[in-house]
């Protein structure tokens, strides 16, 4: 059976645990974005640190429904989160440029942008940002696990342990939240939960009722959002499992390696004692 299918019945653990942890999440990427908008060169990266620490604490979620319950130190995460946020950068803006000089040679080729194709071309421009950004969250996430459950002393094998693991589901599930989500993959749940926490505090304070003032119905906001709480949790739940294959493949690479030491060992004092 795929990953991404074996890990469905612990995304739904990790669904319940990720949703009571999603309003936290929330108030802390606020925070964290206030401060380190003020730290002149940090706060280009804090963006995609934030973005890594909620990627990492949606792991930390899956890990705990799976009976991973190790606690590693806030300086660790937060190193981790700029670790994996600066990666994401690069690969974004090597996409940028990328796409750029592709922009430069289209000419040559015959092929101008105008009014006429200038809606498609945009569509699968952000589609082809999207698919990347998604294809690297994929090959990145299994590393992300191994930070998200380290020991204060930081990972155990680093933090490129399992690179590309359970890519392919990773990636499947990465198709579904995006595609799936529709308007909000592009928001993001965390950030429509606080959009919508402040706007029903500044209603209270004002004495007013609970405006919800979107242009779109509350249910229909409250279903795209819980939709792609889950399909996060989902993506949390099939990382941890490739994790755990990545491990346990480690250690059985680690036990044929001692074994086949040994064989030859043994064979060596077989030949020297022959030789006698």
């Amino acid at each position: 059976m795929p990953l991404f299918l074996r890990a469905l019945p612990l995304s739904l653990q990790t669904y319940w645990r990720y949703l009571i942890l999603l309003p936290f999440l929330a108030i802390a990427a606020f925070v964290l974005s206030v401060i380190g908008g003020f730290i002149p060169f940090v706060s280009y990266l804090v963006p995609w640190a934030i973005s890594a620490f909620l990627i990492l604490m949606g792991i930390r979620c899956a890990l705990a429904a799976r009976g991973h319950y190790g606690t590693p130190g806030f300086k660790q995460l937060l190193f981790a989160s700029f670790v994996y946020g600066i990666l994401n950068l690069v690969i974004k803006n090597i996409y940028v440029l990328v796409g750029w000089g592709i922009m430069q040679v289209m000419p040559h080729f015959g092929i101008t942008i105008n009014d006429e194709n200038v809606l498609v071309s945009a569509i699968v421009i952000f589609s082809l940002y999207g698919i990347v950004l998604s294809l690297f969250a994929s090959l990145i996430a299994v590393p992300m696990t191994e930070a998200a459950a380290a020991t204060p002393r930081g990972p155990t094998n680093g933090y490129f342990f399992g690179f590309g693991a359970g890519a392919f589901s990773l990636f499947i599930v990465m198709l579904v939240w995006a595609f799936g989500g529709k308007f909000f993959a592009f928001f993001g749940e965390v950030w429509t939960i606080f959009a919508m926490l402040v706007s029903a505090l500044l209603a209270v304070s004002r004495g007013e009722d609970i405006p919800w003032e979107w242009s779109f119905d509350l249910t229909y906001l409250m279903g795209g959002t819980l939709f792609m709480a889950w399909a996060s949790s989902w993506f949390f739940a099939t990382a941890v499992l490739a994790w755990e294959t990545a491990g346990q493949l480690q250690k059985q690479d680690r036990k044929d390696a001692v074994e086949a030491q040994r064989i030859s060992g043994d064979d060596l004092r077989a030949l020297r004692k022959s030789r006698q």
